[in-house]
């Protein structure tokens, strides 16, 4: 496991200030300015699948010559027709049950705006993803914690119970669990539903993850129940952030409520970007062989290290079956933000503690980039974790 790099470059003064950071936004904003300094650094948090260049311009090039796509209409009254068209087909929706946003973020902004009257309460899983707190509370929400618990990251249906109250109105879920990986089963998704309802609550699951377990959904989220949302984007597995692309799925009376709030709707839908968003999803299955081709190459590589971590005793936590996120315990030690920053400047290898998702003693590791970097960084945390034993 020896790390067989060229020697590290000597950590300069002040360089691990970001791991202060209060928000894991602006960690990840620090991490970005810290390894531009440092080119023997490498990344082992990244989520998302590398953007798909080669094929997205040749899509592009394809859609725009020798004129403009046929897919370049309208955004302003129900989004672009195509977009929602390819939607439905892939996701098994119907366009009724549909709205297009620029992303998970907006769509999650417009419906903790339209569906929690100020002062009501969210309550969001734990560990989480801070983005979601945040803009739970921007709405005037109250927010409470449901812990997901080591070492499956279950939803307990008795802890669920006990949290709910009169007044909660949204319960919120990601699927690929961020920052674990774990995947909420329909028989899940039907049993949070039942008991939400019974405060007239609604659940909303942010499958931004969720194609990295395409192979595994047979119906779509939010046709579970009447009172499930879904959300999603072409961000993370299409590795398409530039395109600001996703809907939010949900029955049409949720939708109605929505609309009547924000009536505008997301009006930051871009007409252009979301013309070659629905060439892109009338082409899936070139953009699905690009992620499963990266996942293929890296999953085997995540797992081998793990297992030889695990075998060490460094670590616990299997890897999750689908997805590029994978959030292992430390095994003897609590305080992962001091252990990051520590890995930082001594092995100069980049990992997110579980502060910033919730829940120290952990640290989360994204395998979405390149097998070979993914080696090498893997083989530093390996010898850097030996070290600390």
């Amino acid at each position: 496991m020896k790390d067989h790099d060229a020697p590290l470059s000597p950590p300069s003064a002040g360089s691990d200030d970001f791991f202060d950071a209060a928000s894991y936004s602006d960690w990840v904003r620090g991490t970005m300015q810290a390894m531009a300094g440092r080119l023997d650094a490498v990344s082992l948090f990244d989520s998302t699948i590398s953007e798909p260049t080669e094929k997205l311009v040749s899509l592009i090039h394809d859609a725009v010559s020798p004129r403009m796509t046929s897919r370049y209409v309208s955004v302003f009254v129900g989004g672009n027709r195509y977009v929602v068209d390819a939607v439905c087909a892939r996701y098994g929706e119907d366009p009724s049950r549909l709205t297009l946003t620029t992303g998970v973020t907006s769509a999650l902004r417009m419906i903790f705006q339209a569906l929690v009257p100020r002062g009501h309460r969210v309550l969001i899983e734990r560990p989480r993803f801070d983005l979601l707190e945040t803009l739970a509370s921007g709405a005037g929400a109250v927010v409470d914690d449901l812990p997901r618990m080591a070492p499956d990251f279950r939803v307990d249906l008795d802890q669920l119970a006990a949290r709910l109250t009169p007044r909660t109105r949204l319960v919120v879920l990601t699927s690929l669990h961020n920052p674990t990986g774990a995947r909420l089963t329909a028989q899940d998704v039907v049993a949070i539903a039942k008991l939400a309802d019974q405060v007239n609550a609604m659940v909303v699951v942010d499958e931004i993850y969720a194609d990295f377990a395409r192979d595994a959904l047979d119906v779509p989220t939010a046709r579970l129940a009447p009172n499930v949302i879904s959300v999603n984007s072409l961000t993370k597995v299409f590795g398409l952030f530039a395109l600001k692309c996703g809907w939010i799925a949900a029955d049409p009376a949720i939708l109605e409520r929505i609309h009547a709030c924000i009536p505008e709707g997301d009006v930051g839908v871009s007409k252009l970007s979301h013309a070659v968003a629905a060439h892109v999803l009338e082409s899936t299955s070139v953009f699905d062989a690009h992620w499963r081709g990266i996942m293929a190459e890296t999953t085997p590589v995540m797992c081998r290290h793990a297992e030889a971590m695990i075998a060490d005793g460094l670590i616990a936590g299997a890897v999750p079956e689908a997805g590029c996120l994978y959030f292992p315990r430390i095994v003897g030690v609590d305080d992962t933000r001091a252990l990051a920053r520590s890995l930082w400047r001594e092995e100069g290898v980049i990992v997110a503690p579980g502060e910033f998702f919730g829940l120290r003693g952990h640290i989360r590791l994204g395998f979405a980039g390149k097998a070979k970097t993914l080696d090498r960084g893997l083989s530093r945390l390996h010898e850097g974790l030996r070290k600390r034993r």
